[in-house]
């Protein structure tokens, strides 16, 4: 209850300093996912709070180029316990369990032609896995921007690259067949990873729109992105998709409601409301 009380305070407190702020006449379109500028924002919700930023690195008459980060669960309100495939399966079979942390960062960087909306990105993913440690997912890969209709736009992007994991061996039980320990020292290649995403926007009115996005990952080398950990797998979801409806308080400040979900065994769909500034 404190952590959200002052979770709601910061948010009030930077609204009230951001409209006290002047308005631009060339502000940013902040409905657009790869639009490129400078901004900050924090949201709120039952997955924990989430801080996104975003700095403009260059900017010409016709491309721009910016790199973003994004933390999730910053206060790690959402840890869980899961089997501890550390201990092996007599562990498992014996309830062995271990704490795992739900914070999850995100550091993309990208450029977008403004003349024709194409662009390209590098996008890297970072999160405590249960069974590997410290995984990391990084892919790069080409969007373009697709106009249907005045109020209507299109992004899809095509992203391949590699998983990397904390530990990756695995040695085999032979009286129950599966793995009796899942994970060894180093850092390894996992997998090799291929995402088909798009986002679409649609905009009610100059201060109302709704941002959606759906993607679906699949490997194409080393262990299968969905498979069960015991089966060897990474044990993450294909398909993630959300929804924000945005409304613009001013040219450079707007206030989100979002939602969350993927097909993720035992996974939990997510709520939060969001505050944006853009500098």
């Amino acid at each position: 209850m404190k952590k959200s009380i002052l979770t709601l305070a910061v948010l009030a407190s930077m609204s009230s300093l951001a409209v006290t702020a002047a308005e631009t006449t060339d502000a940013p379109d902040m409905s657009d996912p790869t639009a490129v500028y400078t901004t900050v924002g924090l949201s709120y919700g039952n997955a924990g709070l989430d801080f996104k930023g975003m700095l403009m690195l260059s900017s010409t008459a016709t491309q721009k180029t910016g790199v973003i980060f994004e933390a999730k669960n910053m206060l790690d309100e959402d840890s869980y316990h899961s089997p501890d495939f550390n201990q092996g399966m007599a562990g498992i079979l014996g309830g062995a369990t271990k704490e795992v942390s739900s914070r999850s960062y995100r550091l993309r960087w990208g450029t977008i032609n403004t003349t024709n909306g194409l662009g390209w990105s590098i996008d890297a993913i970072n999160a405590e896995h249960p069974a590997y440690g410290q995984m990391t997912a990084i892919q790069t890969g080409p969007n373009v921007t697709i106009p249907i209709g005045d109020n209507f736009l299109i992004w899809p992007i095509a992203y391949v690259g590699g998983v990397i994991v904390e530990d990756t061996g695995v040695e085999g039980n032979f009286i129950t067949g599966k793995p009796d320990k899942v994970s060894s020292d180093g850092v390894n290649i996992a997998s090799a990873i291929v995402t088909g995403m798009v986002y679409a926007r649609y905009a009610f009115t100059d201060q109302l729109w709704a941002l959606g996005s759906y993607s679906y990952t699949t490997d194409i080398q080393g262990k299968s992105w969905s498979d069960d950990v015991l089966d060897g797998g990474l044990q993450m979801a294909n398909s993630k998709y959300d929804l924000t409806i945005g409304y613009q308080v001013t040219p450079t400040q707007n206030i989100t409601l979002i939602y969350r979900g993927d097909d993720g065994e035992g996974s939990d769909d997510s709520y939060a409301v969001g505050y944006n500034y853009a500098f």
